[in-house]
């Protein structure tokens, strides 16, 4: 049996002094906050061996891989199937955001406004973990993607729900991680960096 292991990173907090839901939309990087956050990160992974680091299309998430690359002295490679969802409600305040949609952001109310469904997503992040568990079987990658892709995997891998409840108890904090290994392609979550 070959294991590998699967660092998924969430990107550290991002410069948003409007505090609007800034989903995909450019230009969003790393505050002050967020650039310690992955610091911190790769200070504590600083003696995990990496061979190979994947990173969302998108600033924050690029920006975030690079401060890990540095430590390793990789270049982190982009995919489009780690970007942030596809939000029906970008662009949103953030207040507006966590009062009122939060909890029902998938509900057929916003999936038909044109809100990637949870399936979707569930889908690219599978497929990503699966080219990774076939080009890299024995290696240990880090990925550094975002809090909702994350979450689905996890809850896919769990064999469980990505309901609201299953969001906030199990939800990445910026620059957090989680480990999944993987023995050929049976894979575990690990735990959290608490």
């Amino acid at each position: 049996m070959i294991t590998t292991r699967i660092f998924f990173i969430r990107h550290g907090e991002v410069e948003n002094p409007n505090k609007i839901l800034y989903g995909r939309l450019p230009g969003f990087g790393l505050s002050e906050v967020g650039r310690k956050q992955l610091m911190d990160t790769s200070e504590k992974l600083k003696n995990r061996k990496v061979d190979v680091i994947f990173s969302s299309p998108l600033l924050r998430a690029r920006e975030s891989a690079k401060i890990l690359g540095d430590r390793w002295r990789l270049i982190p490679k982009v995919s489009r199937l780690l970007i942030e969802v596809d939000l029906a409600v970008e662009g949103m305040s953030t207040i507006e955001y966590n009062a009122k949609v939060q909890p029902h952001l998938y509900d057929p109310y916003y999936l038909e406004q044109g809100q990637e469904s949870i399936d979707h997503i569930s889908k690219r992040m599978t497929k990503f973990l699966h080219m990774i568990l076939s080009e890299y079987k024995g290696k240990t990658i880090a990925v550094v993607s975002h809090g909702d892709p994350i979450g689905i995997l996890k809850a896919d891998i769990m064999n469980k729900p990505f309901t609201f409840d299953f969001k906030m108890t199990n939800y990445l904090k910026t620059g957090q991680w989680a480990e999944l290994i993987c023995k050929d392609y049976v894979c575990e979550w690990s735990d959290l960096s608490l």
